[in-house]
């Protein structure tokens, strides 16, 4: 049986401490925050970041960086046959069509995914293609597997609107009305994309929706539920506490790290399903 690396990036909120503890690897992403560029979890901390934000900083992201990445590869290929790498959606971020060229000079031993994942379901999908490594399956397999199965759904609700301005999903002055008229978006994340799902008037309004759009005619059967913390911890475990209500199952609460957050801000919260591989 050939011996396979799971790699992902920090795409997929996941902590180095995890990653290590799961045998998951993971590129970081670099965070370009007031023109600088540093590299999340190696030159910032999530803590430094958030309190960045709140104070107003411009914060961008960008791709692996190219030659890191390769380098990285070739690293693993010395101890692995194959790399499956499974990247941030392609709707969200450059990363899958970048490692998707780069792997062309590896004569098939680098197998990137195309999953359409973000956020912490995507150490979620990387936790189960440990689990098809183990039996059995090769890189390929896995890859048609994922990418004909593999399914997310999650709603985020930002804490207000300046971020989503500061990112150009909005303009400034319908940032300025919508948080003069406290509008609160939910925003969906659907097919590995982000768009507006709809817009109420309080944050308790979005949450009671949200949690309907996420619970409603799915059984933990099929599903594993999840919160993704974005500082906003009160909202989290009243998130937490409301669903598992309604779904009599456990649903875990996991924080969100730099990359998602530079898009929404401090403050967002999002709950989402996983659909559990059938194999």
């Amino acid at each position: 049986m050939k011996k396979i690396a799971v790699m992902t990036d920090s795409g997929a909120d996941i902590s180095e401490q995890e990653a290590t503890e799961l045998g998951i690897h993971v590129i970081r992403l670099p965070l370009v925050i007031n023109g600088v560029q540093y590299i999340e979890s190696k030159d910032i901390t999530r803590d430094d970041f958030i309190s960045r934000m709140k104070k107003g900083c411009s914060v961008k992201t960008s791709s692996p960086i190219l030659g890191e990445l390769m380098k990285r590869w070739e690293k693993l290929l010395e101890e692995y046959d194959e790399i499956l790498y499974i990247p941030l959606s392609s709707n969200l971020s450059g990363s899958y069509n970048t490692a998707m060229a780069a792997s062309m000079g590896y004569e098939g031993r680098v197998v990137v995914v195309d999953a359409k994942f973000v956020c912490y379901p995507l150490t979620v999908l990387c936790k189960d293609v440990l689990k098809l490594i183990e039996h059995g399956y090769d890189a390929s397999q896995i890859k048609a597997l994922v990418e004909a199965q593999a399914e997310m759904w999650a709603c985020l609700i930002p804490f207000d609107l300046t971020s989503l301005m500061r990112g150009g999903r909005i303009s400034p002055a319908v940032a300025a009305l919508g948080n003069m008229l406290k509008i609160v978006p939910i925003l969906k994340v659907e097919n590995g994309a982000i768009d507006v799902l709809n817009k109420v008037r309080t944050h308790k309004k979005a949450y009671d929706m949200a949690i309907k759009e996420i619970c409603d005619g799915k059984s933990p059967d099929d599903y594993i539920f999840m919160i993704v913390d974005g500082d906003n911890h009160e909202a989290a475990i009243f998130l937490k506490e409301a669903m598992e209500e309604l779904l009599h199952t456990e649903v875990e609460i996991h924080p969100m790290a730099p990359v998602i957050m530079s898009h929404t801000g401090p403050g967002t919260v999002a709950l989402g399903w996983y659909r559990k591989l059938k194999y």
